[in-house]
């Protein structure tokens, strides 16, 4: 691409491939998958891919109001190229999807729901800055003591409450990468009482049930969007372009280019 220049922050993340950041007097960074390039407003760049490794990108664009209203000083952003921890990738894709699913719904709430996660995103690159460790992208937060009588013993939902609130949580975390000993852990059951109350549930299997989700979502952004195939895999929670492919058409029975052309408006 020809170099560029911006009067906004821009956030990219590759989620694939490898590729370069080019600076005006030559300065090639090269950035693989899972980097974060951060490119300050007013900085002149472009982006090549890398030798017959071609890059799937996801921008963020952040405009100056945001830092203002904010009161956020873009100056303590770290730049260039961050090369993140494993961890740190996997909480970065949680985000960037996170904020993909927000932007995809309607309703007066969304954009600042959209705004508050791009902050919250903003301060914790503004941490890796600002300290020499990593691995405060983590997204978690310590619990809140709960205020109790000591002389009552604390009263816990049941599995199969738990196990309902789970389930209804699942229609906005559907995309997060997760396995089944993960959300049996979350519950605090075995693995076994876990499948045996989502089927009681649900009527199926976890893993059905969460391949339903995701590509229902994905037949959604298939006809409301002009988004890439590859991209709305990612979007839906799908770590690689064939495994989002038999997915669709186990489900619907055909495949997502011949859905989209179909269902078209």
């Amino acid at each position: 691409m020809d170099p560029v220049r911006h009067d906004f922050l821009k956030i990219v993340f590759l989620s694939s491939g490898q590729g370069f950041l080019v600076y005006p007097k030559g300065e090639r960074l090269h950035a693989d998958k899972g980097n974060l390039l951060v490119i300050p407003p007013d900085c002149e760049h472009c982006l090549e891919d890398g030798p017959n490794t071609p890059t799937n990108l996801y921008v963020l664009s952040i405009r100056r109001e945001v830092f203002e209203v904010a009161a956020l000083d873009p100056a303590l952003l770290p730049d260039g190229v961050l090369q993140l921890t494993a961890q740190e990738v996997v909480n970065t894709e949680k985000a960037v999807r996170r904020l993909l699913f927000e932007q995809s719904l309607e309703g007066p709430q969304a954009g600042a729901r959209v705004v508050s996660m791009t902050l919250r995103l903003l301060t914790q690159l503004m941490d890796l800055n600002n300290e020499p460790a990593y691995g405060r992208m983590d997204g978690n937060t310590a619990p809140h003591a709960a205020r109790s009588d000591p002389s009552r013993p604390a009263r816990t939902p049941s599995s199969i409450a738990r196990m309902r609130a789970y389930v209804q949580d699942l229609d906005q975390h559907f995309f997060e990468a997760t396995n089944l000993d993960d959300a049996a852990t979350r519950l605090g059951i075995s693995r076994r009482r876990f499948t045996q109350l989502f089927r009681q549930v649900t009527g199926s299997s976890w893993l059905a049930h969460i391949r339903r989700l995701r590509i229902a979502h994905a037949r959604r952004l298939l006809v409301q969007t002009t988004r890439t195939v590859l991209s709305i895999a990612f979007e839906c929670g799908f770590e690689d372009l064939s495994t989002f492919y038999r997915a669709f058409k186990r489900e619907v029975g055909s495949s997502p280019n011949q859905w989209r052309t179909d269902h078209s408006r």
